[in-house]
């Protein structure tokens, strides 16, 4: 080879590492650890508020947030656009990144509980800036209850699919309650117990010294490896947020083998196209499978379906719990053990899972009847819900009823005081409204109070 032709080769080698090099420069900034960032600027005003479940920002000056399911337009903004993209690049320095039009994407937790996502223009039409609050108060399952986002019976129901090894698929769309149920469940893990959780989306993390905690957002080629390691070191649980197809299909061959106690949260609007996801993820690593087969596989790995949905009212419910299993004809089952009826009730359909026998040896309280097609869900009432109930049935006055519904406490208070703020509220509203000549002279008598609060205050004064 000539001098000259040598040259040319050197050069293109020299042309082809600087080429590769460039490509292996990061498009974007991901983390899972908490960043030294000391403001969000006005969205730490928001922040203050511990109900905000997320907040997005699409320019400076159009600011959403999200508050018990219902999204509002915030009165706090920021000056420009200006101001806003050097909030972004200032943070982005601050965690050692420089965020620009080729690397305009960064995700970096800001405070325990807080993700936060920010694109500068190409990739977004302006500067946008959204955070996710996963609120640790928020998710066990006791407040699951409280909030009605389940009945008390489902609670326990749920607390024994933790303890019995099940494999479970906790579906429904963006932002509907599905890393909540999967952090509400891990709460539940004995503390002789150890489980592992593994996160693809980088929203959640347990501090739990019974979890070991790996963020797989952006693990390659060390994934396989791990998940060996992992499935060979027989944990109580192995909970996955967001898995992609070959984590899902991986984790097929596994149980398949004798992996129990798996969990994983899948996207998907409905638990048939859940499943359908499963399916063609084992498809796509088995070319050679034919797609009832690939179904049959999906169906027998997993055992149960939990799907959260949220309501035409804002509110996220767990809408149904279903049995996966496939029939004696190798025909694919999704059966409802639990669903939400219109009126936002929990009901049982009257299938008996196979996890009830399970629940028992863990000694936990279900009793059979939970699952008869007559049995009445129950759940927690606040002290506003018992009163409203029983008002309302009092007085027919609904301008009074609405205000007096927006102003009654919501706090637990003894019933002697409750009573009291009670009275004075109504009756300042009854005053107002007849002094406006909008109703008749109407009277609040104690018979028109929750009897538990008067049985209550009785108690007290005789005591």
């Amino acid at each position: 080879m000539s001098l000259k032709d040598r040259l040319n080769t050197a050069n293109i080698s020299s042309k082809e590492v600087e080429k590769k090099e460039k490509n292996q420069t990061p498009k974007y900034y991901e983390s899972s650890e908490i960043a030294n960032i000391e403001t969000l600027g006005v969205i730490d005003n928001l922040l203050i508020d511990d109900e905000i479940n997320s907040i997005h920002v699409n320019g400076a000056r159009n600011i959403t947030m999200e508050k018990n399911g219902k999204k509002t337009k915030s009165t706090v903004v920021f000056r420009d656009n200006v101001q806003l993209e050097n909030l972004i690049r200032k943070n982005a320095q601050n965690i050692g990144f420089e965020i620009d039009e080729e690397k305009p994407y960064i995700s970096f937790n800001y405070k325990d509980g807080i993700n936060v996502k920010a694109t500068l223009p190409p990739l977004s039409s302006s500067a946008n800036i959204f955070v996710k609050c996963y609120k640790e108060k928020f998710a066990s399952l006791q407040v699951f209850a409280e909030n009605q986002t389940v009945s008390k019976e489902i609670s326990l129901i749920l607390e024994a699919l933790s303890n019995a090894k099940n494999n479970i698929i906790i579906s429904g769309e963006n932002n509907t309650l599905k890393t909540t149920t999967l952090n509400a469940i891990a709460k539940t893990l004995s503390s002789n117990n150890q489980g592992v959780l593994i996160d693809y989306s980088n929203e959640l993390k347990i501090n739990s010294k019974n979890f070991s905690n790996f963020n797989f957002s952006n693990i390659k080629n060390e994934e396989k490896g791990i998940l060996n390691s992992i499935a060979n070191s027989n944990f109580d649980m192995v909970l996955i947020n967001d898995p992609n197809k070959k984590t899902i299909a991986y984790l097929q061959e596994k149980i398949s083998e004798g992996l129990n106690g798996v969990i994983i949260t899948i996207c998907a609007k409905n638990p048939k196209e859940a499943m359908n996801k499963i399916t063609l993820a084992i498809l796509k690593q088995n070319p050679n499978l034919d797609y009832k087969t690939a179904e049959k596989f999906a169906y027998q790995a997993f055992d149960l379906m939990i799907f959260c949905k949220r309501e035409e009212n804002g509110k996220r419910k767990i809408s149904s719990i279903s049995q996966i299993n496939t029939d004696e004809n190798e025909i694919c089952k999704i059966e409802d053990i639990f669903f939400l009826n219109h009126i936002l009730e929990h009901e049982s359909t009257g299938v008996i899972p196979d996890f009830f026998e399970t629940s028992k040896i863990n000694n936990l309280p279900i009793n059979i009847n939970i699952f008869d097609k007559t049995y009445k869900h129950t759940y927690y009432k606040n002290f506003k819900d018992d009163f409203m109930e029983q008002f309302s049935k009092k007085t027919a006055n609904q301008d009074i009823l609405r205000k007096f519904k927006k102003e009654l406490p919501t706090q637990e208070i003894p019933a002697e005081e409750a009573i009291k703020k009670v009275q004075e509220k109504f009756e300042e509203l009854r005053k107002n409204a007849k002094a406006e000549e909008k109703i008749e002279e109407i009277d609040l008598f104690e018979e028109n109070l929750p009897e538990g609060l008067i049985g209550q205050n009785q108690t007290q004064n005789e005591q």
